[in-house]
């Protein structure tokens, strides 16, 4: 089947989010650019490091040369070289002071500092100069004045703080521009996050909304299942209703058939058969009207543990090697309708025999007192909620075959059984019976590992205000049910 063409308005959507994404990548790839530029940069400062040691190294020449002429003597017989000496130190020292500052514009940053800078070097090349020409003036034939030394101290004097100026202005430039550039930097970086989070909202956001239409669609339609259920229960619970009015009628009037029958010394065969068949029609009724949740309990309060007691046989009569243990609790106080309960009871006991499957077993049945903190999800068809409050928490537990995932949706339905053709409505009646007790059912199970069906009977007034919260149980997590 093909899907229906989209609509102008959805088409404009597309194209305005094609021509956004395009104009986020171009701005995502100027930023990326931009970083590399700033990487390529910030690499350079090695350079700007050569310059300030540059700076530092003809400080150190400036001294040294000055001391070498200072010390020269021209009555040594080493005289000449160490002219060559002073000569080969000087060329040095003049040929680092102009590197310096040919240098100097690619390491100053801002315009104030290479003209601060410049104006330094300008003024440390007067003393310089007058230094090398002092320097220039030596031979093995004259010895250097008392004036010249004097000039010579006064220039090296002048040089050094000049220098030391120089130095400290080439260390601050280099610092403010790796500064700069490392704020430029995370600031490209920082777009380029912002651009690449918009994109992912740009490509995803359709899909989340996609995502969130189908949960949405597909919670109302849980709503309605559950609709149909409650209608389902409803319808079922009016049919019952109709027909146990008819089936009054018709058992009835076999009674009145059979008493006939025995005044007339005839036979009653039949009328008993009739009210036998009535009878167990009557039973399905009551099943039905349990089922569905409308059934009319007299609930009086029944202390749990002797009433269990009472009925649970310590092992199952068609099966003896399976054992049932009791666990009870004696103060779990509920009010309940013993004739709808028992049944309810006994019908979980025979799913735990047949899970043994005729071989050897262990059934528990454990009664304790639990606290709901939070509403608690029960199992059935509804998802029902149990409100938080104070219960009596029944657990019948097995160690027999399990149930698989593939089957555990459907033992809440009536005439259904993992055994062949279903023999009643199973656990869909103890679910509506529960359920008109104020209840709730929690089923759990695996395969070949046991199930458990936990039944939540909320406490009575007295048995409430007994139990203390810090002496609250947990209530049971695993276990399962089966019909």
């Amino acid at each position: 089947m093909s899907s229906q063409p989209p609509s102008p308005g959805q088409q404009a959507g597309r194209h305005f989010r094609r021509r956004y994404f395009v104009a986020l990548s171009l701005i995502a790839a100027l930023a990326i650019a931009g970083q590399v530029l700033v990487q390529l940069t910030l690499n350079r400062q090695s350079g700007d490091s050569h310059v300030v040691n540059m700076a530092g190294y003809q400080r150190m020449l400036s001294q040294r040369l000055t001391l070498k002429i200072l010390l020269f003597d021209p009555t040594q017989a080493d005289a000449s070289a160490q002219l060559d000496a002073i000569e080969a130190m000087r060329d040095r020292w003049v040929g680092t002071h102009r590197k310096l500052v040919i240098g100097l514009p690619d390491i100053a940053y801002g315009a104030t500092a290479h003209s601060t800078l410049a104006a330094l070097l300008d003024e440390a090349g007067h003393p310089l100069g007058r230094i090398a020409a002092l320097a220039a003036d030596l031979s093995p034939q004259s010895t250097l004045s008392a004036a010249n030394r004097t000039a010579l101290l006064a220039d090296q004097e002048l040089f050094l703080p000049l220098m030391d100026s120089v130095v400290l202005g080439l260390e601050k430039s280099a610092s403010a521009r790796v500064a700069f550039l490392q704020r430029v930097e995370m600031a490209l970086l920082l777009i380029t996050l912002v651009v690449l989070a918009l994109e992912a909202l740009l490509i995803f956001q359709p899909a989340v909304r996609r995502l969130q239409t189908s949960i949405d669609q597909l919670e109302h339609r849980n709503r309605q299942a559950a609709g149909s259920l409650a209608s389902l229960r409803h319808l079922t619970g009016g049919i019952a209703h109709h027909f146990n009015n008819l089936l009054t009628g018709i058992m009835g009037h076999a009674e009145l058939e059979r008493l006939d029958a025995l005044r007339d010394g005839r036979s009653t065969e039949y009328a008993d058969a009739q009210l036998e068949c009535g009878k167990r029609a009557a039973a399905i009724v009551t099943q039905l009207t349990r089922y569905s949740g409308e059934a009319r309990y007299r609930c009086e309060p029944v202390t749990l543990g002797p009433w269990l007691r009472s009925f649970i046989p310590a092992g199952a009569p068609d099966n003896p090697d399976v054992r049932i243990t009791l666990d009870i609790a004696d103060d779990a106080t509920v009010a309940i309708d013993r004739s709808a309960l028992e049944p309810a009871v006994h019908g979980l006991l025979a799913n735990a025999i047949e899970a043994m499957n005729g071989s050897a077993g262990l059934i528990q049945v454990r009664l304790t007192q639990a606290v709901l903190l939070e509403p608690r999800t029960m199992s059935g068809p509804y998802r029902a909620e149990l409100p938080p409050g104070l219960y009596a928490c029944l657990c019948i537990s097995d160690n027999g075959e399990g149930i698989a995932a593939s089957e555990f949706d459907r033992i809440f339905d009536p005439f259904y059984s993992q055994r062949g053709l279903g023999r009643g409505l199973g656990l869909a009646s103890v679910l509506g019976i529960v359920h008109g007790h104020g209840g709730g059912i929690c089923v759990e199970s695996a395969p070949n590992r046991g199930s458990e069906v936990s039944v939540y009977l909320p406490l009575s007034g007295r048995t409430a205000g007994k139990l203390p919260p810090a002496a609250a149980k947990k209530s049971p997590s695993n276990g399962a049910a089966r019909e």
